[in-house]
């Protein structure tokens, strides 16, 4: 029977070591795999090299002019003469200007590009145009294999794989058209929009497409008119990479406004233009060593500190209570000139707000916090004794947000002996007769006091002397 026993406890044993190792090794092949995500600065213009165990996927190329300094960081990073995957989001000259120079530097197994749709093809699309000079360059490449994408198309490259979410088919501008991809690797996804605006934002979103990802590549520079702050919501990424720069306007990207959206989102948020970003997937984990953008910061997870101890509602009926603060971001001290404060219910006794909200100068968001209004100084208004002695009747100052009132009286004038307390409930209550007093008594000393339950009690009025 022992034996028995014993055979049975080693096959559970057995059973459950198989089992968590098996759970273990699936966790690590969830999270397993390496990327690296080269997000390359051109100036006004995108050129973003993805790189997989020696394998490469090439989105956009900046303009024409920026084609040295892309043949230079290839050069740099990539081993041997092969990408496997170029992908043009769209027509526009910033986003496949440089690419008939790589194509004479480097075979390329496989071109995706988005086709400019009617009638946007004049007069980009004639033979001089950049769009031509790129199609050309496609043709004349022996062997280049090259095709518009269909949503759902998926490929891999090392480690990794890449799924296009829209095709751009349903656009109706170059930017609309953009193709939009989500590259994967483990368990961490890249979003990459292209120049896609919130038109085609809000579409895709009311579609449901599958947005959500880790890193997201932003739309159009950091334009004003993408990522809008539903899209953030949706895709949800905890990191952002901007390659940006002048526009031949002297327009500057990003926008102050799609910083401070990814700030109010804690969205880390790096910028080309503060040299080329290299973001790292390995093992499910997300790493880079380039310097975050920390030009608006959001204070909704900082503190306010409110400088005092007790706060009394005002005896000017309506007038704010308004004390000091102090507001802390990121454990530093923020200058009050960065924001502003809003106090609500701070009239009367109660739990008060203050709301801080950043100016936008440099800080973002708003930040909350309570504080106690204890009830005001009540006020004893008429007070008499009556002629045989044996009560007084009480009038003082009603507070409607009060909840009621203590009333304090004794023969002896530092109210240690003979002394009463008796409580009256009700804000609005503000009379009282008092029975029972000793006639031989010739002086009672009274104070009053309001409390408001949950809240504290008020100062106690200044001692009265009835005789």
């Amino acid at each position: 029977m022992r034996n028995i026993m014993l055979k049975r406890l080693i096959k559970l044993f057995v059973f459950a070591f198989v089992a968590l190792s098996f759970f273990a090794v699936t966790k690590v092949q969830a999270n397993a795999g390496e990327l690296k995500m080269h997000t390359i600065y051109v100036g006004h213009g995108d050129c973003i090299l993805l790189e997989s165990k020696g394998h490469y996927m090439l989105v956009d190329s900046g303009e024409s002019s920026a084609k040295d300094t892309i043949l230079n960081y290839l050069e740099k990073h990539v081993v041997g003469d092969t990408i496997d995957y170029v992908v043009a989001t769209h027509a526009d000259k910033d986003h496949i200007g440089s690419f008939p120079a790589i194509f004479k530097h480097y075979e390329i197994k496989n071109i995706v590009y988005a086709e400019p749709m009617k009638p946007y093809y004049n007069p980009d699309t004639g033979k001089e145009s950049h769009y031509g000079k790129f199609m050309d360059a496609i043709n004349d490449e022996e062997g280049l294999v090259y095709a518009n994408p269909y949503e759902g198309q998926t490929w891999t490259f090392g480690d990794a794989s890449v799924k296009v979410i829209y095709d751009g088919r349903q656009g109706t501008t170059y930017n609309e058209s953009s193709i939009v991809t989500k590259v994967t690797c483990g368990n961490k996804t890249i979003l990459m929009t292209g120049d896609l605006p919130t038109t085609m934002e809000e579409k895709l979103m009311a579609k449901k497409y599958d947005l959500k990802a880790d890193i997201l590549k932003v739309g159009h520079h950091g334009a004003a008119a993408s990522t809008c702050a539903d899209f953030l919501d949706y895709v949800k990424p905890a990191y952002a990479v901007i390659p940006n720069g002048y526009t031949e306007e002297g327009t500057y990207f990003p926008r102050d406004s799609v910083l401070q959206r990814l700030a109010l989102r804690f969205i880390k948020t790096y910028l080309a233009t503060e040299g080329d970003i290299v973001m790292n997937i390995k093992n499910g984990v997300i790493s880079t060593t380039h310097k975050e953008n920390t030009k608006f910061q959001c204070i909704s997870r900082g503190q306010i500190v409110v400088i005092g101890d007790k706060f009394y509602a005002s005896n000017t009926i309506g007038k704010k209570v308004t004390p000091k603060i102090h507001v802390y971001a990121n454990g530093e001290l923020i200058p009050a000139k960065h924001y502003k404060i809003t106090y609500k219910d701070a009239t009367h006794t109660g739990v008060a707000t203050i709301k801080v909200t950043g100016t936008k100068e440099k800080y973002v968001g708003t930040l909350n916090t309570t504080f106690n209004l204890l009830p005001r100084l009540s006020k004893l208004l008429k007070w008499s004794r009556s002629k045989n002695k044996k009560k007084f009747k009480l009038q003082w100052s009603a507070q409607n947000y009060a909840s009621g009132y203590t009333i304090w009286y004794s023969s002896d004038k530092n109210m240690v002996k003979d002394s009463h307390k008796i409580t009256i409930k009700g804000g609005k209550n503000n009379t009282k007769t008092l029975k029972g007093l000793k006639k031989k008594k010739k002086k009672y000393y009274i104070k009053i006091q309001a409390f408001t339950n949950g809240i504290g009690k008020g100062k106690w009025t200044t001692k009265k002397c009835i005789k």
